[in-house]
């Protein structure tokens, strides 16, 4: 067990008389500290009591209203003395603005009043909080709260801002009133066409007033009391066809007038101007359109545009009216006197390009006259009588002849006829001469007539016998002359007509032609001389003569076969027992001709061989009714 430990009881001094006096002074204070605490106390509640029933119905000290004092005020006082300070009410006005219109906007106009009965209410509140509960502590808490609110508002100050009476309506219905002055519907620009007359209407802005937001914006401003302005919010919407000057002005220049469309150059040729073509305004009304095409930025252009393309049936019409094959003009030469008159005159050709056309009455339209002409090319003919001087028809330059005599009175009348139609034909410098074009087709219609034609292996009657002694003439005078050869055929066989052979041209139309090019400088007439007593038949080529000589040499026979037995036909129109040889056996042959060319100083232009291949022929008998024909073979 612990080991106790001896103690010793504390030793009990006697108080000195010094430290009795100190505790009583001590106890003296402390109960006249308690007592002046107590009076203290008892006074602060007699004060606030008496406070509180001072203001008994009353607004607490210390309590203002937008600057006007309310203390010790009842709320009829203070509701009288608010009236009168505030009215009106004077709140700074608003400027409103749209555009370059202002107005001025005061409280009385917006139907912004002050609320002198709400004022003076909350003035009265200051200090008079409700408990926040039925709670003792929660009623302590508020009479605290309230105590704390009148000594500041008695020291400080509290400074009430009532909410105004606002009769937003008065607002509104001036709003209303603008929204009928700036609202303003949208409108698209418009073009239409009524007959030749371009009208259009202008596009219009629209202009919306944002009544809510204005008004919102307004009475913020107003209620701000800070003065200032603001913008009424107006909504904006742009049409989306805002402008159709250029599709107008493009229109007014299509219907401005009708085209009218003329030739450009006179024709010396014509027995009158070519006729004068107009579109009418009716019809470029029809070839106009008008088309709207969306833009990328949303917005809507019109587009005026002109299709001509409808047109082009009508420039059809036009160019085959237009049409017309130059003409070579046939020319008289008198070798005596070196006159050259005009037989068949020229005429110009004229072709008209629809194509350009049609781009030129497009181009005729958007001009300022409407006038324009027409693409019509005038072709000059080779032979123009009205160049006759510029021709050098001076000399003769190369001739020909052959002999008919002995023709039957229609084969003659058939070489005069074919010699006719060649007589007075020009060939231009580098022109080709073509025997069936000059002759035309061999017909009844044409004047030829029935007469001995080679028909396949025998002679028969036909249309034109001896128009061959005609193209046989010419070519001779084509070959000794000269001249090209750029297209000729022999006979089939030796025709007797045509003396040596190897230098015959025979035709038959359309299909087989002679046809020489005129190789100088110069114009070539050939003209026709025809001796029925003699029976000769001469072409003559007059011209310039050029800076050539012809050499001729032939012919040469370079193979020969001897002629098939006798044919003998019977021909009802003989007499009985009659017989007349109508062809002459004619052995078959090759023959050639040289021909050679040389220039002045003697050299060698051209150096050709003419070759002509006949066939053997048998002798023809045309045999009278009744006559025994000698057999064939």
């Amino acid at each position: 067990m612990a080991n106790a430990r001896a103690t010793t009881p504390p030793t009990v001094q006697p108080q000195s008389a010094k430290s009795s006096w100190f505790g009583t002074l001590l106890r003296v204070l402390l109960i006249l500290l308690t007592l002046i605490v107590w009076m203290a106390a008892v006074f602060a509640i007699g004060s606030v009591a008496y406070y509180q029933r001072e203001h008994q119905n009353r607004i607490y000290d210390g309590v203002s209203v937008r600057g006007i004092d309310m203390s010790g005020l009842t709320l009829a006082e203070a509701r009288e003395r608010l009236s009168v300070a505030f009215d009106p009410y004077p709140l700074a006005p608003v400027v409103v603005r749209y555009g370059d219109q202002s107005w001025t906007l005061t409280a009385a106009d917006l139907g912004v009043n002050f609320d002198a009965d709400s004022a003076a209410a909350a003035a009265y509140e200051i200090g008079r909080r409700q408990g926040g509960g039925l709670e003792f502590t929660d009623q302590i808490a508020a009479l605290q709260a309230n105590l704390q609110e009148q000594l500041s508002a008695y020291r400080f100050g509290r400074e009430v801002l009532a909410d105004e009476a606002v009769d937003r309506s008065a607002g509104l219905a001036w709003l209303e009133a603008r929204a009928r002055e700036i609202n303003r519907p949208v409108a698209e620009a418009t073009l239409r066409v009524d007959g030749q007359d371009v009208i259009s209407t202008a596009s219009q802005t629209g202009y919306a007033l944002d009544v809510s937001a204005s008004h919102s914006a307004i009475y913020d401003a107003l209620l701000a009391n800070e003065g200032g302005s603001v913008d009424l919010v107006v909504k904006e919407e742009t049409p989306l066809l805002a402008d159709v000057s250029q599709a107008e002005v493009f229109m007014r220049q299509v219907l401005s007038g009708p085209v009218v469309l003329t030739a450009a150059e006179p024709d010396l040729d014509a027995q009158a101007p070519p006729p004068n073509f107009t579109i009418s305004q009716e019809t470029l009304t029809d070839l106009a359109s008008l088309e709207l095409t969306p833009q990328l930025d949303g917005s809507m252009q019109l587009l005026a545009s002109l299709d001509v393309e409808p047109l082009r049936p009508q420039v059809q019409e036009w160019a085959a009216e237009l049409a017309r094959e130059p003409r070579d003009a046939r020319l008289d030469y008198d070798p005596k006197t070196g006159e050259i008159k005009v037989v068949t005159p020229s005429q110009t050709g004229r072709v008209l390009d629809v194509d350009a056309t049609l781009a030129t009455i497009r181009q005729a339209v958007l001009s300022n006259d409407h006038n324009a002409l027409l693409p019509l090319t005038l072709v000059e003919p080779a032979v123009n009588m009205h160049k006759i001087d510029e021709m050098g028809i001076v000399e003769l330059v190369a001739t020909g002849t052959t002999s008919f005599k002995g023709s039957s009175a229609d084969r003659v009348h058939n070489i005069a006829t074919a010699a006719n139609a060649v007589d007075n034909t020009v060939v231009p410098p580098g022109g080709v001469f073509s025997f069936n074009n000059a002759i035309g087709d061999v017909n009844a219609e044409n004047g030829y007539t029935d007469s001995l034609i080679i028909w396949g292996d025998r002679t028969a009657v036909g249309i034109g016998g001896g128009v061959c002694q005609v193209s046989t003439t010419a070519f001779r005078a084509a070959f000794y002359g000269g001249f090209p050869i750029e297209e000729r055929w022999n006979h089939g066989y030796v025709v007797g007509w045509y003396g040596q052979p190897g230098l015959d041209a025979t035709i038959y139309t359309p299909t087989v032609d002679f046809k020489f090019r005129n190789t100088t400088d110069h114009h070539i007439i050939i003209k026709s001389v025809m001796d029925e007593v003699k029976g000769t038949l001469t072409f003559n080529f007059y011209g310039t003569k050029p800076d050539w000589n012809v050499e001729v040499t032939g012919p040469e026979i370079l193979k020969e076969s001897p002629p098939p037995a006798p044919i003998y036909q019977t021909d009802a129109s003989l007499a009985e027992g009659e017989v007349r040889q109508v062809e002459y056996a004619k052995n078959g042959m090759d023959v050639a001709w040289r021909r050679v060319i040389r220039d002045s100083a003697g050299q060698v232009l051209t150096d050709e061989v003419l070759e002509s291949s006949y066939t053997p022929w048998a002798a023809y008998f045309l045999v009278g009714p009744g006559a025994a024909p000698a057999a064939n073979g």
